[in-house]
């Protein structure tokens, strides 16, 4: 080959190359302005992801579930006042109705409480009864002046009687002589008149004397009885009578105290304040001991009692928020609350689902939901409805 032609060949074969270099930088360039001028893809749109929940049927009740107030014996016991209706509202410890055989028992408290204050009239009589030993003194001394007088006045009337017996028969004696003298003539009538006048006063002397003794001592004993009897009142304090009569008391109130407590179980009274949500037994009726006189309820506050499959119960946390609906349109719309407690139970469940397939056997824990304030307000007269709760437990 030439030194002609072998120039020729190169510049063939540089000129290719240029070629080449040529094209790849105008499809360098092409590809980066279409890269530019392209718009940006759209964001794809993601849905939200679901907050897990745990699905469960359960009830409605007061916070402190509803209490059937009974009696004790209820077999045994009849209404006899009913002093409240459903709807009511009472305070703890109020009486909403009595048994029949309260006024028997009412009597009876009456009685025993009058036999108290009988006894405590006792023992201030013992205590105030009894004198001190100067006033004893002087009664005793008063008997003794009135016995002393009565012996005197004794002594003296019985003088006055004896002068008196004696001038009657020294009377009698010259009526005798001297009517002997005049039955034989020896004297004149009017003597002897004078003699019968003398005698009639001697006797009239002698009865005065013997009335006036009698009168005295009559008097006298009189005043001995009444002072003896005054100082028989003024006896002294004895620390046994004192002691009796104490005890009288004290046994006198503890029968009234007993007939007090028999009392007051024939009162019924609620133990918290609440609502009466039911009667179950009306005036005259027996008390049914598993229903009891009222239900009542705390609707202050009123929570769901869901039960949950133990297969969920380890999702549960208190805390966690609930989302409540009616299952048979009780209300319209979502109730909520938060998880307050979670049973320690494993039981049934209680609620009948609606569905025929679900299973009635099923173990389940009781959780109590309380429910916020407006929606306990919702439902306070909506006791044991049954609703559908789902409690997120995310």
């Amino acid at each position: 080959m030439t030194l002609k032609a072998i120039a020729t060949k190169t510049n063939t074969y540089s000129l290719a190359a240029v070629a080449l270099l040529l094209v790849a930088g105008g499809w360098g360039v092409y590809a980066l302005r279409s890269h530019l001028t392209r718009p940006a893809p759209a964001p794809v749109a993601t849905a939200p992801t679901p907050v897990p929940t745990v699905a469960a049927l359960g009830r409605i009740e007061p916070t402190s579930s509803v209490i059937k107030l009974s009696v004790a014996n209820a077999q045994d016991s009849r209404v006899n006042q009913l002093l409240v209706r459903e709807g009511d509202r009472v305070e703890a410890n109020q009486v909403i109705a009595t048994l029949q055989g309260i006024e028997k028992l009412q009597a009876e408290v009456a009685e025993a409480e009058q036999n108290v204050a009988l006894q405590r009239a006792k023992v201030s009589q013992t205590q105030t009864a009894a004198a001190t030993p100067s006033q004893r003194a002087a009664q005793q001394a008063t008997i003794r002046q009135l016995e002393a007088e009565l012996w005197a006045t004794e002594q003296q009337n019985q003088a006055a009687i004896d002068g008196a017996t004696a001038t009657l028969r020294e009377a009698q004696a010259n009526y005798n002589r001297y009517r002997q003298l005049y039955d034989r003539g020896a004297i004149s009538a009017t003597e002897l008149d004078n003699r019968q006048k003398t005698l009639d006063t001697a006797r009239a002397s002698l009865r005065d004397a013997e009335a006036q003794l009698a009168g005295d001592r009559q008097t006298l004993n009189a005043q001995i009885q009444s002072a003896t009897a005054s100082l028989d009142q003024l006896t002294e304090i004895r620390p046994v009578d004192v002691t009796v009569a104490q005890a009288e008391v004290t046994y006198a109130q503890s029968q009234a105290d007993r007939a007090r407590a028999d009392l007051e179980d024939f009162y019924v009274r609620v133990p918290v304040a609440g609502q009466i949500l039911r009667v179950n037994t009306r005036v005259g009726e027996r008390v049914n001991p598993d229903q009891g006189i009222v239900d009542l309820g705390q609707t202050e506050q009123m929570v769901v009692i869901a039960e949950v499959y133990e297969t969920d119960v380890p999702k549960l946390a208190i805390g966690q928020r609930a989302e409540i609906t009616s299952e048979n349109g009780g209300f319209t719309n979502t109730l909520r609350g938060e998880v307050e407690s979670i049973g320690l139970q494993i039981r049934k469940t209680d609620v009948l689902d609606s569905d025929p397939a679900a299973d009635s056997n099923a173990r389940v824990v009781e959780v109590k939901i309380k429910l916020d304030p407006t929606a306990s307000q919702q439902v306070a007269g909506l006791t044991y409805m049954q609703v559908r709760v789902k409690i997120q437990v995310n």
